[in-house]
């Protein structure tokens, strides 16, 4: 029986590029870019599924990780009404 779909999850590769790796299948391709890679994940599909089984559809699903430091900004004493914390910046009270 066919599957309807198929779900890659891609990442940005640290050499640059795309990898992208099927959810549920063993499957693993890259690119260099958004278009080698979806070359690429077709022809992975192609490949592991016989043409009676093969999706009708291939999902790229793009994860993006960021980190983003949290803190909190220094206590402003009474004395003073403003303060500037970083290069242009300016906390007024």
């Amino acid at each position: 029986m066919a599957t309807s779909e198929i779900i890659f999850e891609v990442t940005e590769s640290m050499e640059g590029g795309y990898e992208a790796r099927a959810l549920g299948h063993s499957i693993f391709t890259q690119g260099e870019d958004w278009r080698e890679l979806k070359a690429m994940a077709r022809d992975a599909v192609l490949c592991h599924f016989d043409e009676a089984d093969a999706p009708s559809v291939i999902r790229l699903h793009l994860v993006r990780e960021d980190a983003i430091a949290v803190s909190r900004l220094p206590s402003i004493s009474p004395a003073s009404s403003s303060r500037s914390y970083w290069p242009g910046t300016t906390v007024i009270v």
